[in-house]
């Protein structure tokens, strides 16, 4: 499920278990994300349209544009950005 995919990329480019807190702010996103890109699918095409790789597109526009949402937030993260 969703939370469970949320752990894996949190410990992916974090080192370390998200919180209780942590995890659920970022399901609510995830699920924030989806619905919007539901209401609106050409956002959706329109950020997986940008980069160098083409999309797969067998994968769901709408998920895999709230997924795309989600990793740019984990990388985006003070902590996850080296400073000094």
């Amino acid at each position: 499920d969703s939370r469970e995919r949320i752990t894996f990329a949190f410990r992916t480019v974090l080192a370390r278990h998200p919180s209780a807190s942590e995890l659920d702010s970022l399901t609510q996103l995830f699920n924030d994300y989806l619905a919007e890109f539901k209401s609106n699918p050409e956002a959706a095409t329109k950020l997986l349209a940008a980069g160098e790789s083409p999309r797969n597109e067998a994968l769901d526009a709408n998920e895999l544009g709230a997924w795309t949402m989600i990793a740019h937030l984990l990388l985006n993260l003070s902590e996850t950005v080296t400073k000094g």
